[in-house]
């Protein structure tokens, strides 16, 4: 015999994995560090703002950061159709949290992508629509 053929058997952890992420639903704002930036900045999820614009919009932004500060910000989008209201207040959301980002007192450049599920109204708290 030329080789011998094993019984395949199903690994599962992968499509338990898969399986779990479909189940936990869309969020609003993610956010997918890279490698690097996990080590090197904190950049909590952007407030998102109240659009009009139905979608989901995605962006990449590369951060400049001079003595644990970040002190320029550069934000491409990476899917075209947005609303160009719906984009400003995205990209000024973006903006501010990598302004408000923690990092280690040094000089660096990291990058990190951004996306928005918006295909849902927001939800107002009940204490907000009413008008308290």
């Amino acid at each position: 015999m030329h080789g011998a053929l094993l019984p395949m058997t199903p690994n599962f952890a992968p499509l338990a994995a898969s399986g779990f992420m479909l189940l936990a639903g869309p969020t609003l704002a993610q956010q997918a560090p890279s490698p690097a930036t996990a080590v090197a900045c904190h950049v909590a999820p952007p407030q998102v703002p109240a659009v009009e614009w139905r979608g989901i919009a995605s962006y990449r932004a590369k951060a400049t950061v001079k003595d644990g500060r970040v002190v320029a910000v550069e934000i491409a989008s990476l899917k075209g159709g947005v609303e160009r209201r719906a984009q400003r207040a995205l990209v000024m959301a973006i903006s501010q949290a990598l302004q408000s980002a923690q990092c280690p007192p040094r000089d660096h450049e990291f990058q990190q992508d951004f996306s928005f599920d918006l295909r849902q109204p927001l939800v107002q708290p009940a204490s907000a629509a009413q008008g308290d």
